[in-house]
């Protein structure tokens, strides 16, 4: 939840003064006011924005307690204010909290072009509890024009040795720190992302001091086809030694995580493989010679039969008896259960975890464990991926935000008759654009009175495109699919008068010979036809449904991300009416194309031709990368403007 700018229409809010605060320990770092007490001038560079952020300061210090090692954050924040949009953003400030009882010091201040100070009472700071978020809320008081806000808090969190600090935000940020403090014998390494700055690591007073800067950081602004999660400046941090135990020895190294991974699923007891083999032979797997088949045949029962929830924290629900029994697991669970009936049948696999290009991805060099929470299954002999987590995943498809990432594998080997794993840090593939259509196949004509356009559509989807309707037409309640239905027949049509529709394939074992997710319509489209005078307007390119338009006042800040490669190939057929002519056929004629060298990396190319009274349209649009580099967004934005010019063009029939 951000902490500016929030609505608080349609949010349960839960006002009461703020409790009696923790008190501050001794020997940690108190956060204090900066030392300016007058507002600060601002380049005239800044003079558009809404706001400008003089300084975003985050201090970790992890902190000896007693026998315990405790973990304190401080985040602090000084804000120029230059317009209205500036001060709705900061009139009221919003500050994600864990408990009120690990609040150790909160503070607010306004500071006006006057000089005059406005310093937030403690009892104005309320509480906003939202989906299970606790948050303190004030309002700053005064704000105005060319006054500046400044507020910081310091809290007790929960304990980790890993973690990321975001330092980009919708504003500038002229200064951005972040500062972490551990006992010295404690080694943290950090690493800036998507961006540069200076680090510097001191030791005083038994403690070290690890202090990383990033100056000037423009604002960042959500963007199409790019995530702004993952592009955002960031600093992550990670705890590399322990000089009380060993100097030498790294810590939470990839192929200290392989090894814990690989026992947490590989280690069975008697009892659970038992009603392993219990469950294999109920389904007759181990007959099956075909590995692959046998491999969907499993995922289909389990995803059908046995519920896979995260929020299951219970060891039980790793237990593979009480999984086999209940039906039911936690995630750990049932890559325990995948494993435990492949190693049975003798089928090779290795367990994968990764990050996702929709917010962190592993990286090779710096072991940040926080970054791959994501599991798969890779089968070496089949180079195929499953996602045992994902109900809406089938073999051969994971999620697609999961691919063309680092992976995690764990590769079991054997020392003796100890068996256990090393990782391999490879790239995760996913399916070639050539798996993965939006296709569409459509005849149309008049009606006797010319004023209706008939459609008669077929929809098909495959691969990664069908994900989301296999699973809405699978999985959702009969009203939704009955309202997904009703949006799918006016994509390409813009109408809801419905002569016929049929929906096939919609099975979820259809994954594996990858047959598409099809939808037949026939549609009478009015919305499609228009009068002009003797001529007649026919809307020709909405039969390609509705298409994302690129065009941006602000230079374009990130790489271009499609999700995953595809193809989406249109045919149409249109029966021009007995004694009617079209007049700018060429209108349909679009080409862009994108090389890099050799190779097409992305298009858009719409033909014709015409056979007596029927005008045959071809319409192919082909991203065949995951991800496009910046430089390349002008012939990207073209391509994608393409389709878009296409779905604009109406033919005109005039007689003849």
């Amino acid at each position: 939840m951000s902490t500016v700018n929030k609505q608080l229409a349609a949010i349960c809010v839960l006002f009461c003064s703020l409790k009696a605060m923790a008190q501050i320990p001794t020997g940690i770092v108190q956060e204090q006011w900066t030392s300016q007490q007058q507002v600060q001038t601002i380049d005239t560079a800044y003079a558009n924005e809404s706001a400008v952020v003089l300084l975003e300061k985050k201090r970790v210090e992890f902190f000896d307690e007693k026998d315990d090692l405790v973990l304190y954050k401080t985040f602090h924040r000084r804000v120029h204010i230059n317009d209205d949009k500036g001060i709705e953003s900061y009139n009221r400030v919003y500050l994600p909290v864990s408990n009120n009882d690990d609040i150790v010091d909160i503070r607010a201040r306004t500071i006006l072009p006057n000089g005059r100070i406005i310093l937030v009472d403690k009892k104005n700071i309320k509480d906003l509890k939202e989906d299970d978020q606790l948050y303190k809320i004030f309002a700053m008081e005064g704000l105005e024009k060319g006054c500046e806000v400044e507020f910081y808090y310091t809290y007790k969190a929960n304990i980790s040795f890993f973690g990321k600090e975001v330092l980009q935000g919708p504003f500038p940020v002229l200064d951005a720190q972040l500062e972490l403090v551990a006992p010295d014998r404690l080694v943290f390494e950090t690493k800036i992302y998507n961006g540069e700055g200076t680090t510097t690591d001191t030791i005083y007073n038994g403690k070290r001091f690890i202090h990383v800067q990033v100056k000037q950081i423009a604002g960042a602004q959500d963007e199409k086809y790019a995530s702004l999660k993952y592009n955002m400046k960031r600093v992550e941090y990670r705890l590399s030694y322990n000089k009380s135990k060993s100097a030498s020895e790294r810590l939470f190294t990839w192929n200290e995580l392989a090894k814990r991974a690989y026992a947490a699923y590989t280690n069975y007891t008697d009892k659970e493989m038992k009603k392993v083999d219990g469950l294999i032979k109920s389904n007759k797997w181990a007959s099956n010679g075909n590995a692959e088949q046998t491999v969907v045949a499993i995922e289909h029962y389990l995803k059908k039969n046995i519920s896979t929830r995260e929020d299951i924290d219970a060891d039980e629900a790793a237990s593979l008896e009480f999984i086999i029994k209940n039906k039911i697991a936690s995630h750990r669970g049932i890559m325990r259960l995948y494993g435990a009936i492949f190693n049975k049948l003798g089928i090779t696999h290795e367990f994968v975890m990764c990050g996702s290009r929709e917010d962190y991805t592993v990286d090779k060099t710096f072991e940040n464990w926080a970054n791959c929470d994501n599991e798969l299954i890779y089968f070496p002999t089949l180079k195929k991926y499953m996602a045992p987590t994902l109900l809406e995943m089938r073999y051969p498809f994971i999620n697609p935000l999961w691919t063309n990432t680092l992976g995690i594998f764990c590769k079991g080997t054997t020392i003796g008759n100890f068996t256990t794993a090393i990782a391999d840090i490879h790239t995760i593939a996913g399916e070639d654009f050539t798996k993965n259509s939006s296709n569409i196949e459509a005849k149309v004509k008049l009606n006797a009175s010319l004023d209706t356009l008939v459609v008669s559509s077929r929809q098909l989807l495959s691969g990664y495109s069908a994900v989301n309707y296999r699973a809405m037409f699978n999985f959702s309640s009969e009203d939704y699919q009955k309202q997904m239905l009703k949006e799918m027949v006016k994509f390409g049509t813009n109408s809801e008068h419905v002569i016929s529709s049929k929906i096939l394939n919609r099975e979820m074992e259809n994954y594996q010979e990858n047959k598409p997710f099809i939808l037949d319509v026939v549609v009478n489209a009015s919305e499609l036809v228009e009068r002009a005078g003797n001529k007649i307007l026919v809307k020709i390119g909405e039969i390609i449904g509705p298409q994302a338009e690129m065009y941006q006042e602000k230079p374009r800040q990130f790489d271009m991300d499609v999700a995953y490669p595809h193809a989406l190939v249109r045919t149409i057929e249109f029966e021009i009416p007995e004694g009617y002519r079209v007049k700018n056929l060429n209108d349909l004629v679009i080409s862009r194309v994108h090389r890099d060298g050799d190779r097409t990396t992305m298009g858009f190319e719409s033909s014709y031709k015409q056979e007596g009274n029927v005008i045959k349209i071809r319409v192919v649009e082909e991203y065949r990368d995951v991800q496009y580099p910046l430089e390349w967004y002008d012939e990207f934005r073209k391509v994608i403007n393409a389709a878009a010019d296409f779905n604009k063009v109406t033919l005109v029939l005039e007689k003849g």
